[in-house]
């Protein structure tokens, strides 16, 4: 099931276009990363997500519901971090907890427990936020972000000012909110190692324009959308011999040498040929591998040098 669906979402100010035509998808407990340079159109997408602003073409929804015709069920299955958290830092954070639970009857104390216990901050929860270290401000936003049981949590930018102390636990936090509470989680950030380690799909928006979406398949490893070719890297005493047989082949699409390594565009599947073939002409094979791009490499790809 999708939770979030924006649908060919266009909006202008004056005359100028800041958001393109951007269709996007976010299943049931999904992270989903939006990357992309400062003035690429972030912002502009999550404050249409949460009702802040409309879009003047295409639709929103959130588990189900149109965010312009349903907004109050579309909201109430939203949580949302915009920025720095809303907080009272002469009130103690279970008061700020308390506060929001006056707004809504329908969230008790025990709602508040469960997530103070949640976030990690039960040993500190009744000490005043002006106390709190950025962390835990971060973490108390996000518990005020929880307490209507969203399906949907979005981050701007949460990792802003942390430590790499902070960023671990608010990474373990995210990870804990998908996987055990099956919460989809939206995260705009501008920090490429971030999302790498925590995302389970990444869009790439530059210009208003969505130039990608694509799938972080580990830490290490980013599948690009050229399902037709992969990159293998071969290291050979034979670089000259080597060049010669490549050019022959018409499985290779281009290849490009580097520090004394091969860098070769191959058809899928079509390593084991190779090998064959470089054995068939005497060329010794040091190492033959695959390359894996980062998401830092596609990001430069897409945004700083087009789709390529």
């Amino acid at each position: 099931m999708n939770i979030l669906e924006v649908k060919n979402v266009q909006k202008s100010i004056g005359n100028k276009k800041i958001i393109k035509d951007i269709s996007f998808s976010i299943k049931e407990g999904e992270i989903f990363g939006f990357l992309g340079p400062n003035g690429a159109g972030k912002t502009t997408t999550i404050r249409m997500i949460v009702g802040l602003i409309s879009p003047n073409k295409g639709s929103i929804k959130v588990a189900g519901y149109d965010i312009k015709k349903e907004t109050q069920m579309a909201l109430k299955n939203l949580g949302a971090v915009v920025e720095n958290p809303e907080l009272y830092n002469y009130m103690t954070g279970m008061q700020n907890l308390m506060q929001l639970a006056r707004i809504n009857p329908s969230i008790t104390k025990n709602d508040i427990d469960e997530i103070v216990e949640l976030v990690g901050l039960k040993n500190r929860i009744n000490d005043k936020v002006k106390k709190y270290s950025l962390g835990m401000k971060q973490r108390l936003g996000i518990a005020e972000a929880l307490l209507s049981k969203p399906k949907l949590l979005i981050l701007d930018e949460p990792t802003n000012g942390l430590d790499p102390s902070g960023i671990k636990e608010l990474r373990d936090l995210i990870k804990k909110l998908a996987k055990e509470n099956n919460m989809s989680v939206f995260i705009s950030s501008h920090l490429l190692s971030e999302v790498q380690q925590l995302c389970d799909t990444v869009a790439f928006i530059d210009n208003g324009e969505i130039k990608s979406i694509e799938s972080v398949n580990s830490s290490t490893t980013f599948s690009t959308e050229d399902v037709n070719y992969e990159i293998i890297l071969l290291s050979t005493p034979e670089i000259e011999k080597s060049s010669k047989v490549l050019e022959k082949l018409d499985y290779i699409n281009n290849f490009t040498v580097e520090n004394a390594l091969i860098s070769i565009n191959i058809a899928k599947n079509s390593t084991p040929d190779l090998v064959f073939e470089l054995t068939d002409n005497k060329i010794p094979i040091q190492e033959i591998y695959k390359k894996h791009q980062d998401l830092e490499d596609r990001y430069m790809q897409l945004v700083e040098g087009g789709n390529k």
